[in-house]
């Protein structure tokens, strides 16, 4: 059941770098520049964790910059994952938080208790899923607020469509026409933050949606149905 360290290629030859500026250039030609906050020692002894921004996540690199390690890393002690710096959930809800929220579609919930934002594309069998559930998820405290993330690939004209529902007179009304009733808004074109959300999604690193994130910037890939996520929340979060 333990996934093992999967070293999965050679970045440089066998030179030892012991020191924050070496590992930034041997890490240069794959990533980019890398700012030495981004550079944090772990647990796990002659391992460096690297964050990354072009999508946003965490690395886990060997101190000489030559292995780069995949998967999961098991104290085989406590049979606990290693604890990772917290760093890219930090720096993922700061970017989504710098959306105001006039540019989203919200669905409030009267009591709320919690926020997540969810990048959604019309045309995803499983964001109509969640969507089906939103009174249950605004009963339970959890306000929703969308973000737009079409995927082209699979849905060609979800761009399009979305757009037209970010220009509606009520953009929240207009969601829910088209997901419960596939009726779409007859809106003029304006002005609207559909394809800056799209590239924030990639700069996320989602690749699938529904894509929700919670207040701490943990990211749930796919659909949850209301009362799991509520419980993925308390789990996470703590309330």
């Amino acid at each position: 059941m333990l996934k093992l360290l999967f070293i999965t290629t050679a970045l440089l030859s066998s030179s030892a770098f012991a020191d924050k500026d070496a590992i930034i250039d041997s890490l240069y030609p794959f990533f980019g520049t890398i700012d030495k906050q981004d550079i944090t020692k772990t647990p796990l002894n002659g391992i460096f964790e690297i964050i990354v921004h072009d999508p946003i996540d965490s690395l886990l690199v060997s101190e000489d910059g030559r292995y780069l390690i995949q998967g999961d890393v098991v104290d085989l002690t406590t049979r606990q994952l290693m604890p990772m710096s917290g760093k890219v959930k930090l720096i993922k809800q700061t970017l989504i938080n710098t959306i105001n929220d006039i540019d989203k579609i919200i669905y409030p919930a009267k009591n709320e208790k919690n926020i997540i934002h969810v990048f959604t594309d019309v045309g995803c069998p499983f964001c109509k899923k969640l969507h089906s559930g939103m009174k249950q998820m605004n009963d339970l405290g959890i306000t929703v607020k969308y973000l737009a993330s079409p995927l082209a690939s699979l849905h060609p004209t979800a761009q399009g469509k979305m757009e037209k529902i970010w220009c509606a007179d009520d953009p929240a009304k207009a969601m829910d026409d088209y997901k419960k009733n596939n009726i779409m808004s007859n809106s003029k074109a304006c002005n609207n933050p559909v394809a800056d959300q799209l590239a924030m999604s990639k700069q996320l690193g989602v690749n699938g949606t529904p894509a929700i994130f919670l207040s701490d910037g943990t990211h749930l890939p796919g659909y949850v149905p209301p009362a799991i996520l509520l419980q993925k929340i308390k789990a996470t979060i703590g309330k």
